[in-house]
Protein backbone atom coordinates (compact mmCIF):
# COMPACT_ATOMS: atom_id res chain seq x y z
CA UNK A 1 0.00 0.00 0.00
CA UNK A 2 0.98 3.76 -0.89
CA UNK A 3 2.13 5.66 2.00
CA UNK A 4 0.23 8.55 3.41
CA UNK A 5 1.15 11.86 3.10
CA UNK A 6 0.17 12.51 6.63
CA UNK A 7 -0.95 10.42 9.56
CA UNK A 8 -2.75 12.45 12.21
CA UNK A 9 -3.53 10.81 15.91
CA UNK A 10 -5.78 11.91 17.74
CA UNK A 11 -9.39 13.39 16.23
CA UNK A 12 -10.05 16.14 18.96
CA UNK A 13 -10.21 19.27 17.66
CA UNK A 14 -6.55 20.24 17.02
CA UNK A 15 -5.94 17.22 15.02
CA UNK A 16 -9.73 17.56 13.05
CA UNK A 17 -8.34 21.13 12.27
CA UNK A 18 -4.80 19.95 11.24
CA UNK A 19 -6.83 17.14 8.79
CA UNK A 20 -8.65 20.10 7.35
CA UNK A 21 -5.85 22.08 6.15
CA UNK A 22 -3.64 18.37 5.12
CA UNK A 23 -6.42 17.89 3.17
CA UNK A 24 -7.01 21.43 1.32
CA UNK A 25 -3.44 21.06 1.12
CA UNK A 26 -3.99 17.59 -0.99
CA UNK A 27 -2.21 15.84 1.25
CA UNK A 28 -3.38 12.30 1.92
CA UNK A 29 -4.72 12.13 5.13
CA UNK A 30 -5.32 9.72 7.73
CA UNK A 31 -6.67 10.49 11.35
CA UNK A 32 -6.14 7.75 13.83
CA UNK A 33 -8.50 7.87 17.09
CA UNK A 34 -8.96 5.81 20.31
CA UNK A 35 -12.19 6.55 20.75
CA UNK A 36 -15.19 8.74 19.72
CA UNK A 37 -13.62 11.57 17.64
CA UNK A 38 -13.55 14.99 19.24
CA UNK A 39 -11.42 14.60 22.15
CA UNK A 40 -12.45 16.20 25.57
CA UNK A 41 -14.01 18.43 24.67
CA UNK A 42 -17.13 16.44 24.18
CA UNK A 43 -17.12 15.96 28.19
CA UNK A 44 -18.96 19.34 28.21
CA UNK A 45 -22.61 20.17 28.08
CA UNK A 46 -22.26 23.65 26.00
CA UNK A 47 -19.52 25.27 23.99
CA UNK A 48 -20.21 29.15 24.71
CA UNK A 49 -16.74 30.46 24.02
CA UNK A 50 -16.11 29.24 20.35
CA UNK A 51 -16.06 31.93 17.13
CA UNK A 52 -18.36 31.59 14.72
CA UNK A 53 -21.09 30.66 17.30
CA UNK A 54 -22.01 33.54 19.09
CA UNK A 55 -25.39 31.71 20.73
CA UNK A 56 -23.08 28.66 21.60
CA UNK A 57 -23.25 25.08 20.32
CA UNK A 58 -23.43 21.64 21.75
CA UNK A 59 -20.25 20.23 21.65
CA UNK A 60 -21.14 16.85 19.60
CA UNK A 61 -22.35 19.14 16.70
CA UNK A 62 -19.55 21.15 16.78
CA UNK A 63 -16.82 18.10 16.52
CA UNK A 64 -19.38 16.56 13.94
CA UNK A 65 -18.91 19.76 11.70
CA UNK A 66 -14.92 19.28 12.35
CA UNK A 67 -15.12 15.79 11.44
CA UNK A 68 -17.55 16.45 8.17
CA UNK A 69 -15.15 19.23 7.02
CA UNK A 70 -12.28 17.33 7.10
CA UNK A 71 -13.52 14.34 5.50
CA UNK A 72 -14.64 16.89 2.89
CA UNK A 73 -11.19 17.62 2.36
CA UNK A 74 -10.20 13.92 1.71
CA UNK A 75 -9.19 12.81 5.38
CA UNK A 76 -9.88 9.10 6.04
CA UNK A 77 -11.03 8.77 10.04
CA UNK A 78 -10.57 5.33 11.37
CA UNK A 79 -10.67 4.19 14.94
CA UNK A 80 -7.23 2.71 16.40
CA UNK A 81 -5.19 2.61 19.37
CA UNK A 82 -1.65 3.45 18.38
CA UNK A 83 0.70 1.03 20.14
CA UNK A 84 4.13 2.26 18.40
CA UNK A 85 5.62 5.40 15.81
CA UNK A 86 8.99 4.52 14.24
CA UNK A 87 11.14 6.39 11.97
CA UNK A 88 12.92 4.14 9.15
CA UNK A 89 14.41 6.39 6.25
CA UNK A 90 11.72 8.78 4.74
CA UNK A 91 8.73 7.10 6.32
CA UNK A 92 7.18 7.16 9.68
CA UNK A 93 5.51 3.95 10.60
CA UNK A 94 2.61 3.68 13.10
CA UNK A 95 1.38 0.09 14.71
CA UNK A 96 -2.25 0.43 15.78
CA UNK A 97 -4.41 -2.26 17.45
CA UNK A 98 -5.97 -2.92 14.58
CA UNK A 99 -3.45 -1.98 11.71
CA UNK A 100 -0.43 -0.51 10.09
CA UNK A 101 -0.22 2.85 8.54
CA UNK A 102 3.11 4.60 6.49
CA UNK A 103 3.40 7.99 6.40
CA UNK A 104 5.57 10.63 5.07
CA UNK A 105 4.86 12.81 8.33
CA UNK A 106 3.28 12.21 11.80
CA UNK A 107 1.36 15.43 13.64
CA UNK A 108 0.69 13.75 17.53
CA UNK A 109 -2.60 15.98 18.41
CA UNK A 110 -3.82 13.24 21.15
CA UNK A 111 -5.41 16.27 23.85
CA UNK A 112 -5.39 16.41 27.34
CA UNK A 113 -6.54 13.66 29.57
CA UNK A 114 -8.28 14.39 33.01
CA UNK A 115 -5.43 14.63 35.99
CA UNK A 116 -6.04 12.15 39.08
CA UNK A 117 -5.61 11.98 42.20
CA UNK A 118 -3.70 8.56 43.11
CA UNK A 119 -5.92 7.26 45.32
CA UNK A 120 -6.27 3.91 46.42
CA UNK A 121 -8.69 2.33 44.04
CA UNK A 122 -9.30 5.12 42.24
CA UNK A 123 -9.23 3.72 38.71
CA UNK A 124 -11.58 0.80 40.05
CA UNK A 125 -13.92 3.52 41.27
CA UNK A 126 -14.20 5.35 38.19
CA UNK A 127 -17.90 4.81 37.06
CA UNK A 128 -18.75 4.03 40.32
CA UNK A 129 -18.15 6.86 42.25
CA UNK A 130 -15.44 8.43 40.61
CA UNK A 131 -16.49 11.07 37.62
CA UNK A 132 -14.95 13.57 35.39
CA UNK A 133 -18.66 14.62 33.69
CA UNK A 134 -21.42 16.28 35.85
CA UNK A 135 -23.39 16.16 32.74
CA UNK A 136 -23.09 12.66 31.93
CA UNK A 137 -22.90 11.10 35.55
CA UNK A 138 -24.62 14.20 38.01
CA UNK A 139 -27.99 12.18 38.40
CA UNK A 140 -26.15 9.47 40.20
CA UNK A 141 -25.06 11.89 42.98
CA UNK A 142 -28.58 13.80 43.52
CA UNK A 143 -28.91 14.06 47.58
CA UNK A 144 -25.03 12.87 48.33
CA UNK A 145 -21.98 14.93 49.35
CA UNK A 146 -19.51 15.26 47.06
CA UNK A 147 -16.27 16.64 46.31
CA UNK A 148 -15.57 18.23 43.26
CA UNK A 149 -11.41 18.52 42.32
CA UNK A 150 -10.40 20.74 39.71
CA UNK A 151 -8.84 23.75 38.51
CA UNK A 152 -10.44 26.53 36.03
CA UNK A 153 -13.46 27.00 34.48
CA UNK A 154 -14.43 23.37 33.90
CA UNK A 155 -14.19 22.30 37.42
CA UNK A 156 -16.15 25.23 38.82
CA UNK A 157 -18.79 24.66 35.74
CA UNK A 158 -18.93 20.85 36.73
CA UNK A 159 -19.60 22.00 40.71
CA UNK A 160 -22.12 24.43 39.87
CA UNK A 161 -23.92 22.19 37.46
CA UNK A 162 -24.07 19.39 40.53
Amino acid sequence: MEPYDVVIIGAGPAGLAAAVYTGRSRLNTFVLEKGMPGGQILMTDFVENYPGFPEGVVPFELMDKFRKQAEKFGAKIETDEVQEIRKEGNLWHVVGNRGKYSARAVIIATGSNYRRLGLPSEAELIGRGVSFCATCDGAFFKDKDIAVVGGGDNALTEALFL
